[in-house]
């Protein structure tokens, strides 16, 4: 009985320390460095500035910056011209949508092609 009880309290200990943690991970974000075209993109960070940390990092360049952030339950898109130039992107409730709209802001902006270079969605 003794060793039930020690257990049972182990389990309950680790259910407490685990519970600590976030449940989800819900933040993204795009940083870009307008100079060089280069881009970062994070996902499914614990908060938005671990988002947006990622997203800088994940760009390389002392240029970067965050050109938008992805909340909650959204999925964002970034679209891109070859040379890095001309960009666009887009936050919507579905990764298809997201991407279509990055598409085109993309693309108004010029009559090169763009291409669709991170899509995801946040849980």
């Amino acid at each position: 009985m003794r060793g039930r009880a020690l257990s049972v309290g182990f389990a309950v200990t680790l259910f407490a320390l685990g519970s600590a943690a976030p449940a989800f991970a819900e933040y993204g974000a795009f940083a870009r460095d307008e100079a060089t075209g280069k881009y970062g993109f994070s996902w499914n960070e614990a908060n938005q500035k671990q988002a947006d940390d990622a997203a800088i990092k994940g760009c390389n360049t002392t240029g970067c910056k965050v050109v938008f952030q992805v909340g909650p339950k959204l999925c964002g898109a970034i679209a891109q011209t070859d040379d890095g130039k001309v960009w666009g992107g887009a936050k919507r409730p579905t990764k298809a949508a997201a991407e279509l709209a990055a598409m085109q802001n993309c693309q108004k902006r010029t009559k090169v092609q763009c291409k669709i270079r991170s899509a995801e969605c946040n849980r």
